[in-house]
Order: structure tokens, then C-alpha cells, then sequence
């Protein structure tokens, strides 16, 4: 069955500028206003954002008929997640936020958002990509799992108990 939703096809992608930050904050408040288990995602900040914009990562945003339907935003090596997150020693690309707009989910997004994370840490020649999913999303959590994930450990961060996913990359 050929996907209703392909990135490159259909869905733009859009790198996200400094001053086009409120496109991204409005997005979140919005997924995030419509989740019913709001403590599977803590919201980043404007200075969060902005971490990206500052080195070789991206904020991105995918779009559909012009609207905004997705999120991914991609940070390297931030020296104190490596150490939250109790990671491998290396070189990591961190999936800081990843979502979909609910009137779009079920169709594959978030899996082609993986891939387009991974072709991206691929480019940044980095040892492999990290992400954290709360133990209940399992909707998330399989996504992650079907995409070559495994589960380093389970800690207590962002405000409670999270997965600590990681991809190593294939060099």
C-alpha cells in the first residue's frame, strides 16, 4: 500500500530560521495543548530551539499544502544530555523533539521523520542518534523499535521515567 504522506513527495521540508522560531513554539503548544498524556513530552524552549541554529544541526518543520503538519529538531553533542542520558562514549546526534500533527498520524510520518534523522546523522558522520520516549507512548516507542532503535536504559529525566533510545550509525 503506497503511502498517503511521503517527505520529498508531497510533504516539504523546511529548515527553520531564527526568525521564524514562533512557527515552531506555536506548533509544539499546539501538539502539545491536544495531547492527552501531556507528560509523555516535555516542551523545549526558545533557547532549545535555537541550539541548533547555532552549529550544523536543524530545526525542520514538514509541510503539507502549506501546512504544518510535523517537527523534528536535531542537535549535536550537547555535552550535558550526553551525560544525562548516560551514553556510550561518541559522538551523537540527539532527536530533541520529533511530531505530528494528529489529524496526520497513523500514516507512517513519524518513521519517515526517523529516516530523514538518520540520512541526516549519516551526512554529520556522528557514532549514532539518541532520543528519549516515555515507557507508555507506545505508539512512539514502536515507531523507534521498527526504525533499529533499542532501548540503552530507562532513567528519571524530564520530569519522569523516559527510554533512553539509540541508533547506531552504520559507517
Amino acid at each position: 500500500m503506497e503511502n498517503r504522506y511521503v517527505i520529498g513527495k508531497n510533504i516539504e521540508t523546511k529548515i527553520i530560521t531564527e526568525d521564524k522560531l514562533n512557527i515552531l513554539l506555536d506548533f509544539q503548544r499546539e501538539i502539545i495543548d491536544k495531547m492527552q498524556n501531556k507528560e509523555w513530552f516535555t516542551p523545549l524552549t526558545k533557547e532549545e530551539f535555537l541550539i541548533p541554529l547555532q552549529d550544523k544541526d536543524n530545526d525542520y518543520i514538514f509541510t503539507y499544502k502549506k501546512e504544518v503538519i510535523g517537527m523534528l529538531v536535531l542537535t549535536c553533542n550537547i555535552k550535558e544530555v550526553l551525560e544525562e542520558y548516560k551514553l556510550p562514549k561518541g559522538d551523537y546526534m540527539l532527536i530533541d523533539s520529533i511530531m505530528i500533527k494528529d489529524n496526520y498520524r497513523g500514516y507512517g510520518l513519524q518513521r519517515q521523520l526517523l529516516k530523514y534523522a538518520y540520512n541526516k546523522a549519516l551526512e554529520q558522520k556522528v557514532d549514532g542518534l539518541v532520543a528519549t520516549v516515555h515507557p507508555d507512548n507506545i505508539y512512539s516507542l514502536n515507531n523507534f523499535l521498527k526504525e533499529g532503535y533499542q532501548i540503552l536504559h530507562t532513567l528519571q529525566i524530564h520530569g519522569g521515567k523516559r527510554h533512553v533510545m539509540i541508533k547506531y550509525i552504520d559507517k
